[in-house]
């Protein structure tokens, strides 16, 4: 009888992770999104505006010819990222979330996802198992949006945070942990659809008060007699300025999206190429990672293939994988060795499973396992099973 594993794991989920649940990819999305925009603001918007402009600037710049069917949402987005970031709108630049081309996309994308997202009980079955092998010290890293997951955990009833630590004190020079719970912890780099921050509304209160204003700003949640059940995503003590603390969660969130348009923005960076420069609220997240995996058992990355663009999400695995597999690879911690490197992908055809092994060429294959059926209940097997024995 093998012995229970004592976790100490990473698992990196990108989008091929939720496919199997009937999340969309990239590609399904952009269309609804327009379809949605149309159907409730027709078609003179700032969004179709943006997207004018967008489809102009690439046939003067690069002589490409698109119309809104053949846009690729991650380089439109990127335009707009571009010029949300650097301001370049000047007044229009509307809010921290972006202007108003994004706000329409990243509302809809929200709500077409939370729509695709079956409920905790309603999961394929691979979720479950994930969630049943998952230690409470093992750390998940998300790329994703939606909320598998964390409806995976609840349904087993296996609790999880969302953040990288819990603090039993604030100090002058650093914070004492608290490390009293059980939890699995999950990051979610690229934000969540359930997540909203409360900064506007905060700055708003300001605004009212140096104003002499009775009463408080409007606000589809923070001031919405508690529609939507917003909670903080972080509990316990928590420096002043740590940026998480403007996050809350939404427990109605069937109510929220059930709206024909969303009334507010979910904290989610934009599907572009530039998602980095909006990274400020989650850089807690990023904290330290580049020396994650040294003391580690194992690492698995499931449906993320790696996409050229994605140049910090690249170094920051290579640091984490070549911390792992060069560090203690022989020698026992807890009992365990370091399992290989689990690398789990969907690739019907050599070629495809070419690039997928050169785009992680950093790998020591060596001291790596490769999957490429997709994410099911036989690559949890895979994911878990233990192949190197102290």
């Amino acid at each position: 009888m093998s012995k229970e594993h004592p976790g100490f794991r990473i698992f990196v989920l990108g989008a091929g992770f939720s496919v199997p649940a009937g999340l969309p990819t990239a590609a399904e999305l952009y269309p609804e999104v327009v379809r949605r925009v149309e159907r409730s603001y027709g078609k003179d918007n700032r969004f179709h505006w943006a997207v004018q402009d967008y489809i102009d600037y690439r046939r003067r710049s690069d002589g490409i010819e698109l119309t809104i069917d053949t846009i690729d949402l991650e380089e439109f987005m990127s335009f707009l990222d571009i010029e949300h970031f650097l301001g370049l709108e000047g007044s229009d630049t509307l809010s921290e979330h972006g202007n108003a081309a994004q706000l329409f996309v990243k509302r809809y994308i929200g709500q077409i996802i939370h729509e695709r997202t079956p409920s905790k009980d309603s999961l394929p079955q691979e979720y479950y198992e994930f969630a049943e092998k998952l230690s409470v010290k093992d750390i998940v890293i998300t790329l994703n949006y939606d909320v598998v997951l964390e409806r995976a955990l609840e349904y087993v009833g296996k609790p999880y945070r969302l953040f990288p630590q819990r603090y039993g004190k604030i100090g002058d020079g650093f914070n004492t942990v608290d490390d009293s719970r059980d939890e699995v912890t999950i990051l979610k780099l690229h934000g969540s659809l359930d997540w909203f921050s409360n900064k506007s509304y905060l700055h708003g209160l300001e605004a009212f008060k140096k104003q002499d204003v009775d009463g408080r700003p409007n606000d589809p949640i923070f001031n919405n007699n508690d529609k939507y059940g917003q909670y903080p995503l972080v509990d316990g003590p928590r420096n002043e300025d740590d940026p998480l603390l403007n996050i809350y969660r939404l427990k109605n969130i069937d109510l929220f999206y059930g709206n024909y348009d969303p009334p507010a923005i979910p904290m989610i960076l934009s599907p572009s190429h530039m998602k980095i420069v909006y990274a400020n609220p989650f850089l807690d997240f990023w904290w330290g990672s580049g020396r994650a995996g040294g003391m580690n058992l194992g690492i698995s990355i499931i449906g993320f293939s790696l996409p050229l663009h994605d140049d910090y999400l690249r170094i920051c695995l290579y640091r984490m994988i070549s911390n792992f597999q060069e560090v203690a690879w022989d020698q026992p911690l807890l009992d365990f060795y370091k399992n290989h490197v689990k690398l789990v992908d969907f690739r019907t055809d050599k070629e495809g499973k070419d690039e997928l092994l050169e785009r992680y060429r950093f790998i020591d294959y060596e001291k790596a396992e490769v999957y490429t059926d997709g994410f099911s209940v036989d690559a949890v097997e895979f994911i878990f099973n233990q192949s190197r024995y102290a």
